[in-house]
C-alpha cells in the first residue's frame, strides 16, 4: 500500500510507520520538523508542512490508497479556548483526498465524538463528560472533528482512545462501541497495532470502535 501518515513524528505515528514499513509499504510521512523523526528506510517519504498548508497536504496525499492521521489535540486544562488546530487540519486534509478522489481515512479521536453505533456504557459516557470539564479545548477540537469526520463522503474509521499512556507488557487489545465493558486504557503500541490492521483489512468502514488493552 502507499499510505500518507499525518502526525507521524509523534509516538503512535512513528509506531504505525515503522509497521507499515516492516509490511513492505510504502509510507508518505507528514511532519512540521524532520528532526523529529529519525526513521530511514528507501520506503520512506519526508513531507514537511504545517496542517494549514493545503498545497502541502495535497502533494503528500496524491498517492496515498490509505491516510493515516494519528494528530491529537494538546491536554491543555485552560478554561482559555485557543482555537482547534487539529481540527481544521482534518478539514483540510478531507477536502484534499475529496479533490484528488481519495476514499480511506483512518483517524484518531476520544470518546468525545459520538458513534450511532455507542451503547450507554462507561467507555461512551464517562470519557466525553471529563473532556468537557477538564480539557475543554480537546473537547473543543473532538466535536468539530465529528461533525467533520460525520458530514465527508469518505470511507472513514475513526479509533477512540482513552488514556494511551498504559505501558505495553504484550497485551492484546479488543474494540467496543460500549456493547461489552472496556477498560479504560490502552498502550500505544496496540493502537498502532490496530489503526495499522483496519488499514490492511479494510475493517470497521464508517465506524468509531474504542479500542482498549485487553
Amino acid at each position: 500500500m502507499n499510505i500518507t501518515i499525518f502526525g507521524a513524528s509523534g509516538a503512535i505515528g512513528q509506531l504505525v510507520t515503522q509497521l507499515a514499513l516492516e509490511n513492505g509499504d510504502f509510507v508518505t510521512a507528514y511532519i512540521r520538523n524532520p528532526k523529529k523523526i529519525s526513521l530511514k528506510h528507501p520506503n520512506l517519504t519526508l513531507v514537511q508542512g504545517e496542517l494549514s498548508n493545503t498545497s502541502t497536504i495535497e502533494r503528500a496525499v496524491a498517492e496515498a490508497d490509505v491516510v493515516i492521521s494519528t494528530l491529537g489535540p494538546a491536554s491543555d486544562m485552560s478554561r482559555k479556548l485557543k482555537g482547534t488546530p487539529i481540527a481544521d487540519g482534518h478539514e483540510l486534509i478531507v477536502r484534499a483526498m475529496k479533490k484528488l478522489d481519495k476514499k480511506r481515512l483512518i483517524t484518531l479521536a476520544t470518546p468525545a465524538l459520538q458513534s450511532d453505533d455507542d451503547k450507554k456504557n462507561i467507555s461512551t459516557i464517562l470519557p466525553g463528560v471529563l473532556a468537557k470539564i477538564f480539557l475543554p479545548n480537546g473537547h473543543a477540537e473532538m466535536k468539530k472533528m465529528e461533525g467533520i469526520i460525520k458530514q465527508s463522503s469518505l470511507d472513514w474509521t475513526v479509533v477512540r482512545i482513552i488514556n494511551p499512556n498504559i505501558k505495553h507488557k504484550g497485551q492484546s487489545y479488543d474494540y467496543s462501541f460500549g456493547d461489552k465493558p472496556a477498560k479504560l486504557g490502552v498502550s500505544r503500541e496496540n493502537v498502532a497495532k490496530f489503526m495499522y490492521s483496519v488499514a490492511r483489512n479494510k475493517q470497521l468502514i464508517r465506524k468509531m470502535p474504542i479500542i482498549y488493552n485487553k
